[in-house]
């Protein structure tokens, strides 16, 4: 199923009234929705990112958001609580977009900007984008946690 474009328009407003219109930019194909100058945690060295989100191709009737490219070079408070080290050290970041379903032109444009990848999966598939760039901050903010394994534990309940 396609986008489903009622609640894309009413997602982009929420995401407005809470970032920003200015800040608030996606994909006349709504492949991708941009956010700027979202506050990082306070583990971060920097206090600001911007994030982009791929738009499931079935949004709205079942699509999940999975799929967020980060500014590069974040450096987040390492386990010592005394130095940061690059996102890049940690699960679910990736250098590069490590799946072949990205059009080649998006591909390269997002390597020509650098971008990290950063890979979480939203379960549910009504999240806003508001609601998934929660879920990325608290990610974010408590990233040695074991996701996984509270994933799992959750899962087998």
């Amino acid at each position: 199923m396609p986008i489903d474009r009622n609640r894309f328009a009413k997602d982009i407003q929420m995401t407005e009234k809470k970032y920003g219109a200015d800040n608030v930019y996606w994909a006349s194909d709504l492949s991708w929705v941009r956010i700027n100058n979202i506050g990082l945690p306070d583990n971060f060295r920097h206090s600001k990112t911007n994030i982009l989100i791929l738009v499931p191709a079935n949004y709205g009737s079942g699509g999940r958001f999975r799929d967020i490219f980060i500014d590069p070079d974040l450096e987040v408070l390492a386990k010592d609580g005394q130095n940061y080290e690059r996102l890049g050290k940690h699960l679910h970041y990736f250098e590069k977009y490590p799946y072949q379903s990205m059009k080649e032109d998006m591909k390269a444009q997002f390597e020509k900007n650098n971008w990290g990848y950063l890979c979480l999966h939203d379960q549910n598939p009504e999240s806003s984008i508001v609601n998934f760039l929660f879920k990325v901050s608290l990610f974010l903010g408590n990233i040695y946690k074991d996701w996984k394994a509270i994933y799992e534990k959750y899962r087998k309940q």
